[in-house]
């Protein structure tokens, strides 16, 4: 059972966008930026093929949440173990290499930590600097991205059909086993 503190973050202060078709031509500007404009605000900027949905985020978030309260965060920034999470990895660099942004991103998932007023002024400026349209869908699992999902989260085929023996099919078998993950780290601290 989630207590209140939580439970209100969870359903109140986390606001996940997808955005598609963005430019991000420089991703440390876009980060230096956003906390130059937004002091104090937390937010995380996740490659939008590298996500499998709003639940493998809300799911990192809660980890990361009760890493901190439990005092057995590996990141001193709440954003960062927020990516560890999403990306399973106790390595902040291999973790920014898997579900981080750059250049070549065509499609985000930002996630802000506030009210939605402060959410709605960071995702304004996002857009502002990259451009794209609002778009939740780029968040799901879909068949284009499985291959890259897979690669990413290292997802063996074997895996897969196990999942899909279970009776799920194969976007939900996906998604299962890169949640599998984020919950791996949590049990590895």
């Amino acid at each position: 059972m989630l207590d209140k503190k939580l439970k209100r973050f969870l359903d109140e202060d986390l606001h996940v966008f997808g955005l598609e078709n963005v430019n991000i031509k420089d991703p440390d500007f876009l980060f230096r930026r956003l906390r130059e404009v937004f002091v104090g605000v937390d937010f995380q900027v996740f490659d939008a093929e590298k996500i499998v949905g709003f639940d493998h985020v809300r799911f990192a978030v809660l980890n990361a949440f009760k890493a901190f309260k439990a005092g057995r965060n590996i990141s001193k920034s709440f954003p960062v173990e927020v990516m560890l999470y999403v990306s399973g990895q106790r390595q902040i660099g291999k973790a920014l290499k898997m579900v981080g942004v750059c250049r070549e991103t065509k499609n985000i998932v930002l996630v802000v930590f506030g009210s939605g007023e402060v959410a709605s002024k960071v995702l304004d400026e996002v857009c502002r600097m990259v451009g794209g349209k609002l778009n939740s869908g780029v968040l799901k699992v879909n068949r284009e991205k499985i291959e890259t999902v897979k690669k990413t989260f290292g997802i063996s085929d074997l895996e897969i059909k196990t999942q899909i023996f279970s009776g799920v099919g194969l976007e939900k078998a996906v998604e299962k086993l890169v949640i599998e993950r984020v919950a791996l780290l949590a049990t590895q601290q």
